[in-house]
């Protein structure tokens, strides 16, 4: 009864052995089974394959990832390595899309690379060197454009590496001194966006920086300018909007080097170019980031004056926002503590002038909001506004126009009168609005209250008496 069993068992264990690796369930060989010697190893690969043994695989550094049983060594993929890491192509880490959308099989960039690879011009690292050289020589002899093609054809055959990022940069430097300044500048930007760890940031960099400062002063110096800065007859400037390429080229030096030597420049000089086109916005923003990210940068006090006439200029008067003045006044008591030193007799009369502006706008901004509350019939909101110019500018000209105001207004309801109030009493108040309510009005020569509400201690700050804010 245990023969045949035994029979059994020793052929299903030979058909097994025989089956090829593809089959998803693996049986040990004979010779495993009874100690007959070491099992020789298998070829694998594939992603099944790798589903199934990536759980047991271990990492090898140079060489690749290794699996019990299998001989070779294999990717992060599961494709077998035929050559050691060390010794193919290291390049710089980009993600690339995973899929091409929707439809993957019709995505026209692999169709494209498929196309270049089954005419014997897909990626290749000798012949991206001898290009490279090529191109190289070409530029030796003084035959900029033509380097730059071969430059160009060496960074596609032998994409994402060092071999390619050497290649954009002799593009790119091809081309600027070709005077091809737009095309120049397209390059430098697209070898930092490629490869953002090149030995030759500071190189590129300080080019786009050129080819920017070039751009900013054609721009401004022309007398005359066509539609839509038109210049379709030169390599030196963009087709269209040459003072807009030059802020781009700003922005992508301060992205791309934020700490390093221009980074501070770039900004400066994009907050410059926004302040001569009375962009005030946008000139404000600049000059408070430089001021703000780069305090020990050479522009501080140029930024701080800047950015002081950006926010005065920002504000358009008593109808609209008046966040700007309040920053103003900050930024020149900033001014004056920050840059005491440096400060000449003409910059603190001017700042003496800024200040006294700022208060000037701050009354007639008091001044008109009791107006719009008085013809609205909010009497109680225009005594606010009236005792408070005459508690913070007592002694003025526009605390005495505050005073006549108020003894003009003495006697007159507070609210208008509502519709209907019968009614509307009938109805439960809000609890959000009963509680603002309660609030007593503060009539103005009010004393100041000396005990604290109850509830405990309370931070109260007392703006008439200028003092610092007091724990009661």
């Amino acid at each position: 009864m245990q023969r045949p069993i035994l029979l059994a068992l020793t052929a299903t264990l030979a058909v097994a052995a025989c089956r090829s690796d593809s089959s998803a369930v693996e049986f040990p060989s004979l010779a495993g089974l009874f100690g007959g010697g070491e099992q020789q190893p298998r070829k694998g690969g594939g992603r099944d394959w790798w589903r199934r043994h990536k759980s047991k695989a271990e990492f090898v550094p140079g060489e690749g990832y290794r699996v019990p049983g299998y001989e070779g060594f294999y990717d992060g993929s599961g494709v077998p390595i035929d050559a050691p890491i060390d010794q193919q192509a290291i390049r710089l880490s980009r993600v690339e899309a995973p899929s091409g959308g929707l439809l993957p099989g019709l995505d026209p960039k692999k169709a494209a690379e498929r196309v270049r690879e089954a005419a014997g011009y897909g990626p290749d690292e000798a012949v991206a060197r001898r290009l490279l050289e090529e191109g190289v020589a070409l530029f030796q002899e003084g035959k900029r454009s033509a380097a730059a093609d071969r430059f160009d054809d060496a960074a596609a055959r032998w994409p994402g590496t060092d071999v390619a990022a050497k290649a954009m940069f002799n593009r790119a430097e091809a081309l600027y001194f070709d005077n091809n300044f737009k095309d120049a500048a397209d390059a430098y930007v697209e070898l930092l966006d490629k490869h953002p760890s090149t030995p030759k940031l500071d190189a590129a960099v300080e080019r786009m920086w050129t080819i920017a400062q070039f751009w900013e002063r054609t721009h401004f110096t022309d007398s005359w300018r066509p539609p839509f800065d038109y210049q379709p007859l030169t390599d030196k400037r963009p087709t269209f909007d040459t003072i807009g390429h030059s802020l781009r080229l700003y922005e992508a030096i301060r992205l791309n080097d934020p700490t390093g030597p221009r980074a501070d420049d770039a900004i400066m000089a994009t907050a410059g170019v926004h302040f001569r086109r009375h962009q005030y916005v946008d000139a404000d923003y600049h000059y408070r980031l430089l001021r703000e990210e780069y305090p020990r940068s050479e522009h501080q006090f140029e930024a701080h004056l800047l950015g002081l006439q950006s926010l005065l200029q920002k504000y358009h008067g008593p109808d609209y926002d008046g966040s700007p003045l309040e920053e103003a006044k900050k930024l020149e008591e900033q001014t004056r503590l920050n840059f005491a030193g440096r400060l000449s007799d003409e910059d603190r009369q001017r700042l003496t002038e800024v200040r006294a502006q700022i208060a000037a706008a701050v009354e007639e901004r008091g001044l008109r909001m009791a107006d719009y509350y008085e013809g609205a019939g909010h009497v109680g909101a225009a005594r606010y506004y009236l005792t408070q110019l005459q508690r913070k500018h007592a002694g003025s000209p526009v605390a005495e126009r505050a005073a006549e105001r108020l003894a003009a207004l003495e006697g007159q309801p507070a609210e208008p009168d509502v519709p209907l109030e019968w009614l509307v009493n009938l109805l439960p108040e809000n609890k959000k609005f009963e509680s603002i309510n309660s609030i007593q009005e503060l009539e103005a020569g009010a004393p100041e209250p000396t005990t604290a509400p109850p509830g405990g201690g309370t931070l109260v700050a007392d703006e008439s008496a200028g003092d610092d804010t007091q724990t009661r």
